[in-house]
């Protein structure tokens, strides 16, 4: 380790690999960056990364996955002397927070589901 800080840059290029687990089991793997669930990150002088985020229902079960997921992949950044994740209820998720990554991965999805899902009763001839 150089022992020079981390930048917020290698903090936010750890977030782009940790996933929403619902966004996984639907077989649509998005990162927190593409969903536009990060609202902010800190690094201090000391090394250590805070990191907000919000989540995209209020409820949501897998907060602790989540939470679990951030604290691994930051603290492996270079320079990374600890981690804390602050939850942001105040920030309800919509579409419009997503990356163009993420509203393209996610339109690729769709696009890929109507040409592979049965036709509904109704649609058929």
């Amino acid at each position: 380790m150089s022992g020079a800080r981390p930048l917020p840059e290698g903090v936010r290029t750890a977030l782009g690999e940790v996933y929403d687990p619902c966004s996984q089991s639907w077989q649509r793997p998005m990162s927190l960056v593409d969903l536009g669930l990060v609202r902010e990150v800190t690094v201090g002088d000391d090394g250590r990364a805070t990191v907000r985020i919000s989540l995209t229902a209020p409820f949501c079960m897998a907060v602790p996955v989540i939470m679990q997921s951030v604290e691994a992949k930051v603290g492996a950044v270079e320079g990374v002397t600890g981690v804390t994740v602050e939850l942001d209820g105040a920030t309800l998720w919509s579409p419009d927070l997503m990356t163009d990554k993420g509203r393209d991965l996610l339109s690729t999805a769709r696009t890929e589901d109507r040409r592979t899902l049965p036709l509904a009763a109704t649609d058929a001839p």
